[in-house]
């Protein structure tokens, strides 16, 4: 049994969580809030705040999953440089530093043009980008570390693009241009993550990068029609070549990990049919 240290216990924290103690691991977590799965170590604290309250015993792997306060530059700040960094010091101040696991963003690519993976040198424009790579780049200085790069995450509770669909097919929004679309699923996520902490857990020798996306892709505008089609609504769409990145996961290609959901519709299916309360959430 090992001792995970998870900083971050949204929805993706909560389900590694989940997975980790099914196989017998101890986990104990960070958040701002008081929820946690059942049998997980809760340490509730706000990390932007000061000094973090941490397990008296030692940690062998660590995973940063934040989310901002506020999307805005400051809020990036406090949430991907300010708070792990005051977390990895005061760790540090217990024990050796244990292999981290961090997830980022595909924001860090920038608005480059064609295929990209974990080869392609990142090159963010935006605010979000820029922190994203510099806390990347920071804290895998501290200690070994995988950091995971996640695209465009759909699943449960994650509707913005099916209601997108919904208002372009009544008109009530002008269709955009064509680009590619990246994403992967919520399980995938977890999955994704429960795969490189085995991998950290089990001494594998392991990357450090992941790209975590379904390697399908496509067009958004066949995602959007196809979602306003399972509405039964109807979006005309043109013929035009995507621009934009395509994001690739040489990780995922190479059998790593085999994605549950590859492409969107298996995926949007149940969520579409959870949302219309046929089916489960997944």
């Amino acid at each position: 049994m090992s001792h995970i240290l998870i900083a971050g216990l949204g929805d993706l924290g909560s389900g590694l969580a989940e997975q980790l103690l099914a196989d017998g691991h101890r986990v104990s977590a960070i958040r701002r809030g008081q929820q946690a799965p059942a049998g997980v170590e809760l340490y509730s604290q706000d990390l932007t705040e000061g000094a973090a309250l941490l397990p008296p015993d030692p940690v062998d792997l660590l995973v940063i999953i934040m989310t901002p306060s506020e999307y805005s530059e400051e809020g990036y700040l406090k949430a991907y440089l300010r708070a792990p960094l005051t977390l990895l010091d005061s760790l540090a101040a217990q024990q050796p530093l244990p292999p981290l696991v961090f997830v980022s963003s595909t924001a860090v690519f920038g608005e480059q043009e064609g295929d990209v993976d974990e080869l392609t040198p990142p090159s963010p424009q935006r605010y979000n980008g820029k922190v994203l790579l510099a806390a990347e780049q920071e804290l895998s200085t501290r200690t070994l570390a995988t950091v995971v790069r996640f695209s465009g995450i759909y699943g449960a509770g994650r509707h913005r693009q099916i209601d997108k669909a919904a208002r372009l097919a009544r008109g009530e929004e002008a269709l955009p241009a064509a680009q590619w679309t990246n994403r992967i699923h919520r399980d995938d996520c977890v999955g994704l993550l429960k795969r490189v902490a085995d991998g950290w857990l089990a001494g594998e020798e392991m990357p450090p990068l992941v790209v975590g996306t379904d390697n399908e892709g496509g067009r958004n505008l066949d995602v959007l029609q196809w979602l306003a089609r399972q509405q039964g609504l109807e979006l005309a769409v043109p013929d035009q070549a995507p621009a934009g990145k395509r994001i690739r996961s040489q990780y995922i290609r190479q059998g790593h990990y085999t994605l549950q959901y590859p492409g969107y519709r298996d995926g949007y299916a149940r969520v579409l049919a959870a949302r219309r309360g046929s089916a489960p959430a997944g």
